[in-house]
């Protein structure tokens, strides 16, 4: 692959990388937070739902932004607002303060970065080529997640875990500055060189009146559903009866999993085809909250990373299968604000059910009845 095939990937991976400051570090925060200032789980974990909601919201009109102008002057954005509002949440002290600055950090965080690592691949690749370079980009959120899974909870536990969201303030600016560096200014789709990438579709306006599109978004929000679990893991092991010292080495098991699952998934998807590929992860994602709640943890963790990983690295391709290229952007962002809306609704009631239930079992029976029903969404969404 040629220096200028290089770069976008290159911007990408680093963008998926700094979305797992928020996706990954931040779940080491819900203990030591809500310990210190007397917190209870479901309300404080209501700041990060009010993340994914303002995230929601600015998708709704960054995916037309970035179709026509590109992703560099939005990631340099993200850097410096995001950066501050890291260190914001260093200074908070009362449940208003961490979800006023949950919900401005939104505006430009996870949902933000995320979709721009996705239309840049989109926009850069072949269709045929996306998937595999879109599993490989995905994979910077596992690697990354490796690395602050060791890191986050040292750093909390010898500074505290106000220093904690400064050291993430730091590492945001570097990483998103660095990416939108490498990225340079040509960001446009064919602007690498690449003269197959696929601009045949129909509308927008067409494609969101489909009963396919319904399909396409259920199942999305059925996967967003199911990765809630993420910013509860550590709680849901701990009740499970695993130490702390176990918990970081199981979160870095799995986000190790996760970085080998997304590039296996592009790999076999641009072998096997995407349904095939997006029907045995759904099956594997089920399962892996079975035997989660069977406490099978190892096995399990492994599942739930490669189901996860389907979010970032398969969801793309089958909007883009479906849709096309051309709107890409613009469809895709409506996808995600409706995930984003799943996703600020269950990651409280993750919480919830724990201070209802005193454990997150009832959770962990439901989901794989979610995931199962997704399974049959896929297959009639690709039904023409």
């Amino acid at each position: 692959m040629a220096k200028n095939h290089l770069r976008p990937a290159a911007a990408a991976f680093l963008l998926m990388l700094t979305m797992s400051l928020l996706s990954t570090a931040l779940s080491f925060f819900v203990g030591p937070v809500c310990e210190d200032l007397g917190f209870g789980r479901g309300s404080f974990t209501l700041y990060y739902s009010l993340m994914v909601a303002a995230g929601a919201v600015s998708a709704s009109f960054l995916g037309n932004y970035m179709n026509r102008k590109g992703v560099r002057g939005v990631v340099l954005v993200s850097a410096l607002w995001c950066g501050a509002g890291f260190w914001a949440l260093s200074f908070s002290s009362a449940l208003w303060m961490f979800y006023l600055t949950g919900a401005a950090m939104g505006l430009f965080g996870s949902t933000c970065v995320y979709l721009a690592a996705n239309v840049i691949v989109q926009q850069s690749y072949s269709s045929k080529d996306a998937s595999a370079v879109l599993g490989l980009v995905m994979a910077g959120a596992g690697i990354g997640g490796v690395i602050w899974s060791n890191v986050v909870p040292k750093i909390i536990s010898h500074f505290g875990w106000r220093f904690g969201y400064r050291m993430l303030g730091v590492s945001w600016v570097v990483l998103a500055v660095l990416s939108a560096l490498i990225l340079g200014k040509r960001q446009l789709a064919g602007a690498f060189g690449n003269a197959k990438v696929d601009t045949s579709d129909g509308s927008k306006k067409e494609a969101l009146k489909s009963l396919r599109f319904l399909l396409v978004v259920s199942v999305m929000c059925i996967l967003t559903i199911a990765s809630c679990i993420s910013q509860q893991l550590p709680s849901v092991l701990g009740g499970l009866g695993h130490g702390e010292n176990q918990i970081s080495i199981m979160i870095s098991v799995m986000t190790a999993a996760s970085a080998v699952g997304t590039v296996a998934e592009g790999m076999i998807c641009s072998k096997a085809g995407i349904q095939k590929t997006m029907i045995g992860v759904l099956a594997m994602y089920a399962a892996g909250y079975w035997m989660l709640g069977a406490d099978l943890a190892y096995p399990a963790l492994v599942c739930l990373a490669f189901g996860a990983g389907a979010i970032g690295t398969l969801m793309p391709v089958v909007v883009r299968s479906i849709f096309g290229g051309r709107n890409y952007a613009a469809i895709w962002s409506v996808v995600i604000t409706c995930s984003s809306v799943a996703s600020f609704l269950a990651t409280p009631v993750w919480g919830m059910v724990y201070d209802l239930f005193g454990t997150y079992m009832p959770a962990l029976m439901v989901v794989p009845l979610l995931l199962v029903a997704a399974i049959f969404a896929v297959i009639a969404a690709f039904k023409k």
